[in-house]
């Protein structure tokens, strides 16, 4: 089997030039540079710390001033969350491989983490089951993470479904995480809402989609949720049925950009893997934006 990171970087070479790409690191430290703390223990307050570390819990409960103490962490903890369901077997709108775009992002996001000394780890999987990869370092594991795309992205997967893997996010990782959510294009129901709510009061999240295959321009569609499901021809000639599909679908994307903006999600749509690159550029420059407006 041969390495996808050396694909990964090769082909980062050929869609971004030497200067381009130390932007792209440069870009990745100024949004996450400094040290992220984590919580250590509480004591008495002193006159001069500052009241926004006065945790009023322990203060209600002790009847004197507490203060929360915190440890400086030296690394940043990157965890991709990255959807290996069966949607991603399908085609972007561009004709590129769903898989191998997803693929190329996380080696994308993984090199650039690593270079900047930070860790990272993975959770993926499908509608049926989460895997949890621990945070490393060091360029042979993000190989294995990418290794692990490579073989869970196959016909005989159980359907997507991001919201399994957020929710074991946030069931299980309670430390301070950047969590950078590789999905399908999903439509951001209920369930979507309530786990992106409850993982954005913990942890950093930025999201890239994947993008669909546009259904009214190819000439032969299976549908990846339903295998050996093709959807009719007649279907994609009639020019009222499609141009209600097309409204839909356009109102679907932009009620998911509107619904994770208000939550200060910065989140970015890719087509292929030429686009990897400028995307993440992109996606960190609205992530900063997020941050301090």
């Amino acid at each position: 089997m041969g390495s996808l990171l050396t694909n990964v970087k090769a082909k980062m070479a050929i869609y971004a030039h030497e200067r381009v790409r130390g932007v792209l690191v440069g870009e990745y430290g100024s949004v996450f540079k400094g040290r992220s703390m984590d919580f250590d223990d509480l004591r008495e307050y002193i006159p001069g710390d500052d009241i926004k570390d006065i945790d009023w819990k322990a203060t209600a409960r002790s009847g004197a001033t507490r203060i929360r103490r915190y440890i400086a962490v030296r690394k940043h903890n990157i965890m991709l969350v990255i959807d290996t369901g069966r949607n991603m077997t399908a085609v972007t709108d561009s004709g590129s491989s769903k898989k191998d775009t997803v693929i190329m992002l996380a080696g994308v996001i993984g090199t650039v983490a690593l270079k900047h000394g930070d860790l990272v780890g993975m959770v993926s999987g499908d509608k049926g089951h989460s895997r949890y990869h621990p945070l490393k370092t060091g360029m042979t594991h993000l190989e294995r993470l990418l290794q692990v795309i490579d073989t869970s992205v196959v016909d005989e997967s159980d359907e997507s479904n991001i919201a399994s893997q957020l929710e074991y996010v946030v069931r299980n990782v309670r430390r301070k995480m950047i969590v950078v959510v590789i999905s399908d294009e999903i439509e951001f129901d209920e369930s979507v809402r309530s786990v992106v709510k409850r993982l954005r009061a913990q942890h950093e999240i930025l999201w890239l989609r994947v993008s669909d295959a546009d259904l009214t321009m190819r000439s032969f569609i299976a549908d990846v949720e339903q295998i050996g499901h093709i959807l009719p021809a007649f279907i994609r000639r009639n020019k009222t049925v499609m141009a209600a599909f097309r409204r839909e679908e356009a109102e679907n994307r932009q009620k998911f950009e509107r619904e994770l903006n208000r939550m200060a999600i910065a989140t970015e749509t890719v087509s292929s893997e030429e686009e990897a690159v400028p995307k993440v550029f992109r996606l960190l420059e609205r992530h900063r934006s997020a941050r301090y407006t």
